[in-house]
């Protein structure tokens, strides 16, 4: 494992908007040592979890160089190693991580361990599936990364916000314009959501630029 840092260090906590986490030094070696057996057995749970993911690095850098979010509860929706719930937090949210694979909590749980937090920045890491997810409280703010990937996965992700944010409540689902992702938009309006805007993130190392869609309670 390597310790990697995101922004500004050096700041006072009231203006921090740096954090660091754990990932693993080979990202591609969970997927690589994969058996046939596993990936038949895993629902498609394959481990993109190991890697930070170029849309993700876009949110973290909108969130990091954007407002305070002190008040506001966040939720980082099939968080992976975290990134934008730990953005969320260097700006004053209370964060709650979810995923469906332990072992991200497992490294999101290590790197709130050692990454030097107050215990109030973080409220839960749960284990859990967004098609059939634990009872969870409305957030005001829902973060998400290539959450996108799979076409079937648009629908889940619109009915999950719907049930989950507050009247007053947004998401930020970033994504780095995968055909997959293209009913996402569409699916808003029946479910009671609205498009609040759709903005362009640029790259933050090589790689396609990110669409970042705002999304809202109609």
């Amino acid at each position: 494992m390597r310790w990697r840092e995101f922004g500004s260090q050096g700041e006072a906590p009231e203006h921090r908007r740096s954090f660091g986490l754990w990932e693993p030094d080979d990202p591609d070696a969970l997927l690589d040592g994969m058996t046939q057996d596993e990936f038949e057995r895993t629902d498609e749970r394959m481990p993109y979890f190991s890697a930070i993911w170029g849309s993700a690095e876009s949110l973290v850098a909108h969130i990091l160089r954007g407002l305070r979010l002190d008040g506001r509860r966040a939720l980082d929706l099939g968080c992976g190693l975290g990134p934008c719930g730990f953005a969320a937090a260097a700006r004053g949210a209370r964060v709650t991580f979810f995923d469906w694979e332990p072992r991200a909590l497992e490294l999101v749980e290590a790197s709130a361990r050692d990454g030097g937090w107050p215990a109030e920045a973080f409220d839960a890491f749960v284990v859990g599936d967004w098609r059939a997810p634990p009872p969870f409280a409305p957030f005001d703010l829902i973060l998400g990364a290539d959450v996108l990937y799979e076409r079937r996965n648009a629908p889940a992700v619109v009915a999950f916000l719907a049930r989950h944010l507050t009247s007053a409540g947004e998401a930020w689902i970033a994504d780095p314009g995968r055909p997959q992702a293209v009913t996402f938009p569409g699916l808003l309006h029946e479910a009671g959501l609205q498009l609040l805007d759709t903005v362009t993130l640029p790259a933050v190392a090589d790689g396609a630029d990110t669409m970042l869609h705002r999304v809202g309670v109609r």
